[in-house]
C-alpha cells in the first residue's frame, strides 16, 4: 500500500471520529462528492497540515 493510500485511510478514519459518524456514513458521502479524490489530489498538502484543515474543507466541499 502507498503512502497516499495509508493518507486516505487515516483521512476517512480522523474524519468519521470527528464527526461522529458510522464508516458507512462516511464512504456514502466521500463517494457522493468525490472526497475520496480530492484527499488523493491535495496529499502532498494534507498530510504535512493539521487534519482539522481538511476536515473544514470536507465541511465546506458538501454543504456548498
Amino acid at each position: 500500500m502507498n503512502k497516499e493510500s495509508k493518507f486516505l485511510i487515516f483521512a476517512v478514519e480522523y474524519y468519521r471520529c470527528k464527526k461522529g459518524l458510522t464508516g458507512r456514513q462516511v464512504a456514502e458521502l466521500f463517494s457522493r462528492y468525490g472526497i475520496y479524490r480530492v484527499i488523493l489530489d491535495n496529499y502532498f498538502l494534507y498530510h504535512i497540515e493539521s487534519p482539522d484543515h481538511f476536515v473544514a474543507e470536507i465541511d465546506e466541499l458538501v454543504s456548498g
